[in-house]
């Protein structure tokens, strides 16, 4: 085998094991990162065999290096710390993946193997650290909440794993796809994380009508059924402390709005999103910057419009509302960017390659990046955390890159036909 060749291998070996050492292994997302990264600089190793980088490409990468550098400038203006870079600069150095990516041939379908591989480890991971080490939450060396979302991610991408292995009739490993669907899933159940739970319903609808024509009437309404069998058995069944979790939430809420008790997980959070508010309404166009944020709780909490227990948290734990109280409606234009226009390259990629699933998998998993992303902004700030950066920009860049080869190959066939 040619050098080059076993090069490309190893990139996409990376590639993979950052989805299977997501949260399975701690920090092993940081590893194989790293080192995808490091492989980038032998990027002139490989000719540009895609010919060039189309518009939709071009696209993808402007949209990285826009949210990235609207990051680093908040960043610049705000108050000035080498720390302050770290996650935004994530941004900027996902594009040299991209571009060795779309350079790089390699077995793209690796991707699939390393997503089922890391729904199953998070899981165990997950059982190990509730039942042996008897914790509350599961959390995997990260937040709780990163935990259990980055968890469901992978259980959802399993579920479009299975899609690609049912049409290409490779059932053993659809039956390992399913299993670690329920397993990603699992691991979120074992965190305690209730808002990664939304995604199911809505992604799940989303999946069954995209494979709708593959599966056909019959399973369709199968795996429906089946589907809401598992959901129903899941919150109806006490051991897995859905119930728990969500009667806390209602509970909380009630407690909210009679001011009987107001520093509880959901009462911060209203604490959190209505200091956010405020502090939007006292800078709309670009935000109070982040150095701000402790400094106006203080205020508020002498004000005794919220509690003090709110302090503390640097972030409000919403995406949406982080980006409009520190960055303004500047900053909340990137990030919506940011989450829709690599969602709408992918759906565009689904409706042009209705038939062709060796295509269409591909630009499904990478429509499911951003839409979890999304749901779990509501009640999560994933971007500051290093796995939130991490597991949403490195993902793109995978999914997109192997969807662009997939889309070669098929090129390739039509060419030699003729």
């Amino acid at each position: 085998m040619q050098l080059k060749a076993r090069f490309a291998m190893l990139v996409w070996f990376f590639a993979a094991f950052t989805f299977a050492g997501a949260i399975g292994i701690p920090k092993g997302f940081n590893v194989a990162t790293l080192l995808i990264f490091l492989c980038s600089f032998g990027m002139s190793f490989f000719k540009p065999v895609l010919h060039s980088t189309d518009k939709a490409d071009k696209i993808l990468i402007w949209v990285f290096l826009a949210f990235g550098s609207s990051l680093v400038i908040a960043s610049l203006f705000d108050q000035f710390e080498w720390s302050g870079l770290d996650k935004p600069s994530r941004f900027l150095l996902v594009i040299p993946i991209i571009f060795l990516l779309l350079r790089a041939k390699g077995p793209k379908e690796w991707l699939w193997y390393g997503i089922v591989v890391g729904s199953l480890l998070a899981f165990a991971h997950a059982l190990y650290e509730r039942v042996i080490l008897d914790v509350a939450r599961a959390r995997g060396g990260e937040h709780p909440i990163m935990f259990g979302d980055t968890g469901m991610m992978l259980g959802l991408l399993s579920l479009a794993a299975a899609i690609y292995f049912f049409s290409q009739k490779r059932f053993t490993w659809l039956i390992y796809a399913l299993f670690g669907g329920l397993a990603g899933m699992g691991a979120s159940v074992l965190s305690g994380s209730r808002g990664g739970w939304v995604a199911v319903p809505l992604i799940g609808l989303f999946l069954l009508w995209e494979c709708r024509d593959l599966l056909g009437k019959k399973r369709l309404m199968a795996v429906f059924s089946v589907a809401i069998f598992c959901i129903v058995t899941a919150v109806l069944v006490p051991q897995t402390g859905i119930q728990k979790r969500v009667g806390e939430a209602v509970s909380n809420i009630m407690q909210y709005s009679d001011g009987s008790k107001t520093a509880t997980s959901v009462g911060l959070r209203f604490d959190m999103w209505k200091s956010a508010i405020y502090m939007f309404q006292q800078a709309p166009v670009f935000g109070v910057g982040e150095s701000q944020v402790q400094p106006i709780k203080r205020e508020l909490v002498a004000k005794k419009e919220i509690v003090k227990k709110a302090i503390p948290y640097n972030h409000a734990h919403n995406e949406y509302l982080q980006a409009l109280s520190t960055r303004g409606i500047v900053g909340l234009f990137f990030l919506l960017a940011m989450y829709l226009v690599p969602l709408k390259l992918f759906l565009r990629k689904l409706r042009q390659h209705k038939d062709n699933w060796h295509i269409r998998s591909y630009a499904i998993g990478g429509a499911l990046v951003p839409m979890c992303y999304m749901d779990f902004a509501l009640t999560q700030t994933m971007f500051m955390h290093n796995i939130g950066v991490m597991m949403f920009a490195f993902p793109i860049a995978y999914f997109w890159a192997a969807l662009r080869w997939a889309e070669r190959d098929e090129l390739a066939k039509l060419e030699l036909k003729n």
